[in-house]
């Protein structure tokens, strides 16, 4: 197996030196830093992790935490795409730059971070109460923790600005009377789209007609269909893509035409929701990219240090699908 010594001696240096240039440390000239490196790519060098780990005291592993969407008790994983999407976009970013990445679920010990030597954390759609807080170690949270008890860089969508767009939609279809279906979760994101739809129907003049769901049971679901009907609502924009596909069902079995008689959308997008009939409109967040972008800003953190990183906000784009579209 090539070694140190076998790069130093291939590019004419010292040990010390192949092994600051390897792991970024000292002044290194430019000229010694590239054939150093030549060197070790030609000869197939491959650095032993577990001594870079003793010298650098990081572990090159970063961690993200899943949300508590308070459907499952103790830890677990939510049953959701877009979840896998933000793992799959923080893996991606974590390989490329030689992280590798672990998943945590909700409802998780704050302990195992620090006990298994994470070198930082992303933390997704928090409350900013998890025990995950009081630990010390780095983090990146993808939504705005609403109680907040240290300082945290930030990855987020404008869901506010998203919700006025979908409303916005609905009345330029003649829907004067949009509701809001939202769980009843403490996320962050869910705030800010009850914000952005209270804000809207003040402008506008419209009544609010806000309806919660605390589960997914049948029986629950036609409870808040039928209080939406009897508000009565033209148009509903639910929290996430699985209230609106249980509102679809709901409408079916309750014989309410979408979207003659209700037009429906979601504030998550799904690849679910095109299999619809009618396929349902939402919002896509562009998860993917979300957590790529969450866990590039906290290996920059990582890499640079404390310093001045603003919050990095996402785009979101309204997909118009037939469950909103003219009657």
């Amino acid at each position: 197996m090539v070694g140190i010594v076998d790069v130093a001696a291939a590019a004419g240096v010292s040990p010390t030196t192949v092994s600051h240039v390897l792991n970024n440390r000292g002044r290194i000239a430019e000229e010694t830093r590239i054939k150093v490196l030549k060197a070790a790519s030609q000869l197939g060098y491959q650095a032993n992790v577990h001594a870079q780990q003793l010298v650098t005291r990081r572990s090159r592993i970063i961690a993200i935490q899943m949300p508590d969407l308070g459907d499952t008790p103790g830890p677990s994983l939510p049953h959701s795409a877009y979840f896998l999407e933000l793992i799959n976009g923080a893996a991606a970013a974590a390989d490329s730059s030689g992280y590798a990445l672990v998943v945590s679920p909700s409802g998780g010990k704050a302990n195992v971070l620090n006990g298994f030597a994470i070198d930082g954390a992303i933390i997704v759609d928090p409350h900013g109460e998890e025990p995950v807080f009081r630990t010390d170690v780095p983090m990146v949270t993808i939504g705005v923790a609403l109680h907040e008890t240290r300082e945290v860089l930030t990855v987020d969508n404008d869901h506010a600005g998203a919700t006025r767009t979908v409303l916005d939609h609905f009345a330029e279809q003649g829907r004067r009377r949009p509701a809001l279906v939202a769980d009843r979760t403490r996320r962050s994101y869910v705030k800010d789209v009850l914000t952005g739809y209270r804000s809207w129907a003040a402008e506008h003049g419209a009544p609010e007609r806000i309806v919660t769901v605390g589960s997914l049971d049948r029986a629950a679901v036609d409870e808040a269909f039928t209080e939406l009907l009897a508000a009565p609502v033209d148009a509903v924009y639910t929290s996430s893509d699985d209230l609106a596909l249980a509102l679809l069902d709901a409408a079916s079995r309750a014989g309410v035409r979408v979207p003659q008689e209700l037009a429906i959308a979601s504030a998550v997008d799904d690849r679910s929701l095109a299999l619809t009939s009618p396929q349902i409109s939402a919002t896509n967040l562009f998860p993917f990219r979300t957590g790529e972008t969450a866990a590039e800003l906290l290996i920059e953190r990582l890499e640079s240090g404390p310093g001045a990183f603003p919050t990095r906000l996402m785009p979101t784009e309204f997909v118009a699908r037939a469950s909103s579209t003219p009657r």
